[in-house]
């Protein structure tokens, strides 16, 4: 597999939206209850995962994929529905203007995999002071960090498939 896109993702308000359409969300979906439990909030066309780390600031990895991923090398694995009606889906803060991650894929339902490692690590935690470039992000894999994984078709199951 090979990485389509990557980029920081500045995780405002603790969340990682991945969505077809950046005017898709709507104040229903929200973070209702249990959404928090599950690991995310949304709809079909806009979806917010939960991340740990106070800094907000993680480096994200995109995959297009045919199969969804080894749980093995995560913590923690949260699976969405996400439908693109659109042909492009976007990897993004809920607070961006400019998604830094768009993709172009065909129309469809989409499993979306989103796996994240050393949840809760940040700079602050290390007691590290300074700001890391984009390269230097990419690099830290002791950091709070995600990779996911687009896989055409509606997933079995939603929510957190792993959470340790």
């Amino acid at each position: 597999m090979k990485i389509a896109a990557a980029a920081r993702i500045f995780a405002s308000h603790y969340q990682i939206v991945v969505c077809d359409d950046v005017s898709a969300f709507t104040e229903e979906t929200n973070w209702r209850d249990g959404d928090l439990e599950k690991g995310f909030a949304g709809n079909e066309r806009f979806r917010m995962v939960c991340t740990e780390a106070d800094m907000n600031d993680h480096w994200v990895e995109v995959l297009i994929a045919e199969s969804p991923p080894d749980f093995d090398p995560w913590q923690r694995v949260t699976c969405v529905g996400l439908k693109c009606i659109s042909g492009r889906v976007h990897v993004m803060s809920v607070i961006d203007d400019d998604p830094p991650i768009s993709l172009d894929l065909p129309e469809g339902e989409y499993s979306v995999f989103v796996a994240g490692c050393n949840l809760g690590i940040d700079q602050n935690s290390l007691g590290e002071e300074g700001d890391l470039t984009d390269e230097q992000l990419a690099k830290r894999k002791d950091l709070e960090w995600y990779r996911i994984f687009l896989v055409p078709g509606n997933p079995e199951k939603m929510g957190k498939l792993k959470d340790t």
